[in-house]
């Protein structure tokens, strides 16, 4: 394979099965099921040396008789993304590409502070998902899966116990979203106010999503980018099995060219996949097996979503249809 800017030919995978950020479970369960379907096999035969950690398992760092006045389980969710933001830290300072495969997507403040206390202020961010995620509405109901940007744009003044380890930001200018659709007011409002550049839906169908990637690669140009991809920012014919569904998304074919347009640049340092849920699947069964599926990456098995999952891996990390 092509040597990459940033990182070596190895990947340092760890899986983060927490579903603590949000009231639905299953999420957890995505890990498992993405090294199952094959994810291990299809790096290897795309030429990366595995380093797999194993998993943050979200269930044994469970608080009792706490009740958080910030958002659910806040104690227990610092404390795992303390452990995420280690391992994401070590991983970088290895130069080996991390590769977090959630859960729910609060476990990303975790992963990307740890690049940032490798990259520092150069690490650039593409943010993949029907939602902004820098909601900053403290309260008991709240679910951190909403709000880890807000943790790491430093919207979230409060010191919340667990979250000691979180001391650096990341600027909203050195982020760009791509595919949101489904924001809160006051997320409507800091976008604006905070300059933060987006492609939301309208933007993808009026530019295309070739001249979309032109854009942010002209933009982030030179830069070490971390992909921090929800699964919810796909449309639902084509990803099911996740826990916030939004109708309009982009299609399978957007998705994997966006994956694979990061991975052209040679930039990639890091990617989250998150918010696959295997119970939410519409149908238990395994995605059925097309000609082709299984050039470069090898034979993948799961349902729709977790073989998707395992696909859209295996873009970020080099693989091409033709060359």
């Amino acid at each position: 394979m092509n040597q990459w800017k940033f990182v070596r030919n190895a990947v340092g995978l760890f899986g983060s099965a927490v579903h603590e950020g949000q009231t639905k479970t299953g999420t957890e369960l995505a890990p498992r099921a993405l090294r199952e379907g094959g994810l291990i096999s299809a790096l290897y035969n795309l030429g990366w040396e595995i380093n797999d950690m194993g998993d943050i398992q979200g269930k044994n760092y469970r608080i009792h008789n706490h009740k958080s006045q910030y958002f659910r389980n806040s104690q227990q969710v610092g404390i795992i993304n303390g452990e995420i933001n280690k391992r994401s830290f070590e991983i970088a300072k290895q130069n080996k590409f991390m590769l977090n495969i959630g859960g729910d997507h609060g476990v990303a403040s975790g992963s990307i502070h740890g690049l940032l206390q490798h990259y520092g202020d150069e690490l650039r961010v593409v943010w993949v998902d029907a939602h902004a995620d820098c909601n900053y509405e403290l309260g008991p109901n709240r679910n951190y899966h909403g709000m880890p940007l807000a943790h790491l744009y430093g919207s979230i003044h409060e010191p919340i116990k667990g979250f000691e380890w979180l001391k650096h930001r990341l600027d909203p200018k050195n982020i760009t979203y791509i595919a949101i659709r489904d924001i809160d007011p006051m997320e409507r409002e800091f976008i604006r106010e905070q300059k933060i550049v987006y492609y939301g839906m309208d933007e993808i169908i009026e530019l295309g999503i070739g001249q979309v990637m032109n854009r942010i690669l002209k933009q982030f140009e030179g830069k070490p980018i971390h992909v921090s991809f929800d699964v919810d920012s796909i449309d639902p014919e084509f990803a099911h099995g996740t826990g916030t569904l939004v109708d309009g998304g982009i299609s399978y074919r957007e998705a994997h060219y966006l994956l694979r347009k990061l991975a052209s640049s040679r930039q990639l340092v890091g990617m989250d996949l998150v918010e696959i849920n295997p119970q939410l699947e519409k149908t238990p069964e395994f995605r059925e097996e097309f000609f082709g599926d299984f050039q470069q990456i090898g034979r993948i098995q799961g349902t729709q979503t977790v073989a998707l999952g395992i696909e859209l891996i295996a873009s970020a990390l080099g693989r091409t249809l033709v060359l």
